[in-house]
């Protein structure tokens, strides 16, 4: 009896002293991951990952699969350094650690180009470069983690991108469409999981290529591109900027959960394995809106936007026949507004415009990767794609009339067939070859008023249901020529069915490292987009096609970049850059041009390929990373865009706005040992709108705002001030994680103006904008 009572006591000491270690432990993680090479992308067995802060130091090795795992990391910000023997060492800084989901790291490791033992090289990371390996300049990747903590990011991968140089919103803060470089937001080719989709966001049809909110949640993302100018062979299709979208894999080894309420919507997301020891995982978050909540309490159509969406993403490893993945988005808005009946209560033109607007997207494919030995690999892929919008707008009458501004239906339908090679021949070039096949059907039913201030009657822009094709082929290869010298060679043609237009864009980059930390880089390329559909099918009232001929507008992308790394953490880039844009779609004798799209240009007469632009400017990006607890962000660009319409007269763009400078930052502090505090802001100074001013005899006549449009653009508003603040509260308990997020955009409460309004008491067009704080606020639970 003596020896049990003994020992229990010893039991009961040990377990007390392993339960004081627990707690004294804290909340602690697990960090995983994967390291592959960054030309061939095969996983490299042998590699030593070590987080650097731990003590004792925490650490290993990948798996002949080139997978690691280290258990029981506290929670916190860590260095983790990653090395390989005939590779050059990469270095993730602040990593952030939380107790709520296990932390996912891919690594890429580029194999170095002198012979083993010849030189020392220092780890180093580049936060600011892309992922992917054959982008010149005018390239960066974003992250999860940057979105949620910039001010002003809202968790929407194109407001976070308003913050890099070169990009400047385009109408203010109540939407996401942005402007690269002085460009239209319709000419960015977005890419997801490899392939070519539509523009990913709510009620993008009347937002002119952007929208309220994207799609698809950034809890969904992996490290993700984003580029400005004289992009790599591979994008086809792109005028102005690319989004290299890329869904990361769920959580192969447990279940993880997350539920989210806040000011834009309500989330849930869950990803795990399908069984307990196996490969295969998956992962999808849904979301609805909170506007349309509150719209359907009131049961009224108050002009607050509705919408819902769904992600996914299945991941299916084989041992023999490679990797399958099957993913999909699909998104639904709508927002509606019926004016008040008593004409009296009516101050402005945009009291009485009654519309009923509504837009859907969904894309969902198949993705497979077989490697060919330690050097090669094929990625295949078969997508479907879907948008439609539709909208029907009237202009009520004090006199109880209507006049139609639009009935406008399309739907588009796209399968995508894609694949391609990429070899590897050795460290000093890789190859990459790839094909493209999209079919693209239509059915378009579009009416709409030209001139809704002198016309009271709809016209037949397009009535047809089709359907054509698009072909790309491309190759692209980089060449590391020397230690110092790298160049990036391609070319891609693409072939429209609609118009049989065969386009070849060369693109060529070269980087030269002339000392150390210190680098310049030359780029070109030609690039191409559609315009939407609808414009090569417009019809006349006889229903012939206006434009059966008309071309796919084309620029010239010329870049220069001089990048500095000052220190480990800190580094300045300065592009100048010249881009000249031809074969742009104009008016005869007019003014308009698609270089200025908006949703509802609709033309009674044909177009013709005699538009012409350019954009001139430079961007300048001083950044230092996280570390020590805080980070900073300068960026200026400053640019000159103009236009010649079917008149030949230069104008300014309707995004030339000249110039701006974001200044970002925050700091952050470790509250009680394992909680995360931080305070950011942002600061934007930037030149105003372009509006084309109106003719205020005609607009008095009709009580509706008619435009000069031989004076487009000339009017700009004046330059304005934004800033915008965000708190961030982590907390980390056992296994769980609470995130708060309060946010304030243009808490100075800047006037944004949308565009012009008809004052009915003033008897005159007046400017018309919005005067407001948007919040954003949200709570965030991970288990």
């Amino acid at each position: 009896m003596k020896k049990v009572k003994s020992f229990l006591i010893i039991c009961s000491f040990w377990l007390f002293i392993g339960l004081t270690n627990i707690i004294a432990q804290g909340p602690v993680q697990t960090i995983k991951g994967r390291v592959v090479d960054a030309d061939s992308e095969i996983s490299i067995p042998g590699v030593n990952v070590v987080v650097m802060e731990t003590s004792p130091q925490k650490g290993t090795i990948t798996d002949m699969d080139g997978y690691f795992m280290i258990e029981d990391v506290p929670v916190g910000r860590y260095t983790i350094q990653i090395s390989f023997l005939g590779y050059e060492p990469a270095v993730l800084s602040e990593v952030l650690i939380g107790s709520g989901k296990e932390v996912v790291l891919n690594v890429t490791l580029k194999e170095t180009f002198q012979q083993l033992n010849e030189v020392v090289i220092k780890p180093q990371q580049r936060k600011d470069k892309a992922q992917n390996n054959m982008a010149t300049l005018s390239a960066r990747s974003f992250t999860v983690e940057e979105a949620g903590r910039f001010a002003g990011g809202w968790n929407d991968p194109s407001r976070l991108a308003g913050s890099f140089a070169g990009v400047t919103m385009a109408e203010g803060v109540n939407d996401n469409a942005i402007v690269v470089r002085g460009n239209a937001p319709k000419g960015i080719l977005w890419r997801l999981e490899g392939v070519e989709i539509p523009a990913p966001n709510h009620l993008n049809g009347i937002n002119n290529g952007g929208g309220i909110e994207t799609v698809f949640s950034m809890n969904m993302l992996d490290n993700s591109d984003f580029f400005t100018g004289a992009f790599p062979a591979e994008y086809g299709n792109a005028m102005s900027g690319v989004f290299d979208t890329k869904f990361r894999k769920g959580n192969n080894d447990k279940r993880e959960s997350a539920f989210q309420i806040g000011s834009q919507g309500i989330d849930i997301s869950s990803e795990g394995p399908f069984k307990k020891g196996g490969d295969a995982s998956y992962l999808f978050n849904y979301r609805y809106s909170t506007m349309g909540l509150i719209g359907q309490l009131a049961d009224m159509d108050v002009g607050l936007p509705n919408y819902q969406d769904l992600s996914f993403k299945v991941n299916l490893p084989t041992e023999k026949a490679g990797t399958f993945s099957v993913w999909g988005i699909g998104g639904k808005s709508n927002v509606a507004f019926e004016p008040d009946e008593d004409p009296n209560e009516w101050e402005t033109s945009w009291d009485n415009n009654e519309y009923d607007t509504g837009s859907e997207i969904a894309a969902g494919g198949i993705n497979h990767r077989f490697n060919f030995g330690h050097k090669t690999y094929v990625f295949s892929s078969i997508v479907g794609a879907y948008d439609g919008f539709s909208n029907v707008s009237d202009q009520l009458q004090r006199d109880g009339s209507m006049i139609p501004i639009a009935d406008h239906s399309e739907d588009n339908y796209r399968l995508i067939m894609s694949s391609y090679l990429n070899h590897k021949f050795g460290n000093r070039h890789t190859n990459r070859t790839g094909v493209t096949y999209t079919n693209l059907s239509f059915d378009l039913d579009i009416q709409g008023n030209p001139n809704p201030g002198v016309e009271d009657e709809l016209v037949r822009i397009a009535y047809q249901t089709d359907n054509s094709y698009m072909m790309q082929a491309y190759t692209q290869s980089k060449f590391r020529v020397a230690p110092t010298f790298d160049v990036n060679a391609g070319i891609n043609f693409t072939y429209f069915g609609l118009n049989e237009e065969l386009i070849p864009e060369p693109r060529l980059g070269i980087t030269w490292r002339f000392i150390p930390k210190h680098s310049f880089s030359l780029a070109y390329g030609k690039h191409s987009r559609l315009e939407p559909l609808r414009f090569y099918l417009a019809q006349d009232e006889a229903g012939s096609y206006l434009n059966p001929d008309l071309q796919v507008t084309k620029a010239d992308h010329f870049v220069f970049s001089y990048d500095w790394r000052v220190s480990d953490n800190v580094s300045i880039k300065i592009e100048p850059y010249y881009q000249k844009l031809y074969d742009v779609p104009v008016l005869a004798g007019g003014s308009e041009s698609l270089i200025n799209y908006e949703w509802d240009m609709y033309f009674t007469d044909p177009l013709v390929n005699d538009g012409t632009g350019s954009n001139i400017g430079v961007d300048v990006t001083v950044e230092r990373y996280m570390k020590d607890g805080y980070y900073y962000m300068v960026t200026g660009s400053f640019f000159d865009s103009k236009y010649k319409g079917g008149d030949g007269i230069e104008r300014n763009t309707s995004y030339n706005r000249n110039m701006v400078i974001n200044l970002l930052g925050g700091k952050e502090w470790k509250v009680r040992e394992n909680n995360l505090l931080s305070v950011n802001g942002k600061l934007a100074f930037m030149g105003g709108n372009r509006f084309t001013p109106p003719d205020q005899e005609l607009s008095k006549e009709s009580e509706m705002v008619v435009l000069d449009e031989s004076k487009a653009f000339e009017w700009q508003e004046e330059n304005k001030l934004f800033v915008d603040i965000a708190v961030n509260y982590r907390i980390n308990r056992n296994k769980v994680s609470h995130v708060l997020i309060l946010q304030g955009k243009n808490v100075l409460m800047t006037e944004e103006m949308f565009g012009w309004a008809y004052d009915f008491k003033q008897e005159k067009v007046v400017s018309h904008g919005m005067t407001m704080i948007y919040p954003f606020f949200s709570y965030r639970l991970e288990f």
